[in-house]
């Protein structure tokens, strides 16, 4: 139940961040699909993407959810409800983002698409690359001394003046 709430909330802040830095400072970072530079002006945003992607998924891994699979769960989970919350955000595109030109809103939505077949990517991809760490043996309490299997011979039973 507590992991379905954070990786809900994640999700939810998944979508709403970029929404919002869109809402604030899409006429400045967000060019027309014909615009000269809208390759490079994609990419720039592709890569905060996924360097953001990135932190996010070691954050889950390491210290929200330390288990195997958590960041790959993280991914999923963000983009199913990002891609549901952006279908509203597209489809009332003229309300959320009034200041849009029609190309704006294509390279929008062209960012929007790469930007969540990268949230399906990346978290996997960090899940494979962070190690599982050891498990860490139980201590010896002091007053117990450790059990160690020690090989003795037959002779050594035997006292030496018997010999």
């Amino acid at each position: 139940m507590r992991q379905g709430l954070i990786l809900a909330g994640l999700g939810v802040a998944v979508w709403a961040v970029p929404t919002l830095f869109f809402l604030l400072f899409g006429d400045w970072v967000v060019l027309e699909v014909g615009n000269a530079y809208f390759g490079s002006s994609l990419f720039l945003l592709e890569m905060l993407s996924f360097l953001l992607l990135i932190g996010l998924a070691i954050i889950v891994r390491l210290r929200l959810l330390p288990e195997r699979g958590s960041a790959t769960r993280f991914g999923f989970t963000a983009a199913a409800i990002g891609l549901v919350l952006n279908t509203f955000t597209v489809w009332h595109r003229e309300s959320v983002f009034p200041s849009f030109s029609e190309g704006q809103h294509h390279a929008y939505s062209v960012w929007m698409t790469l930007a969540y077949a990268l949230t399906l990517v990346v978290p996997a991809v960090v899940d494979r690359l962070i190690k599982e760490s050891a498990k860490p043996q139980a201590a010896v309490p002091a007053d117990e001394p450790e059990l160690t299997e020690t090989t003795t011979s037959p002779s050594a039973d035997i006292p030496e003046s018997a010999n």
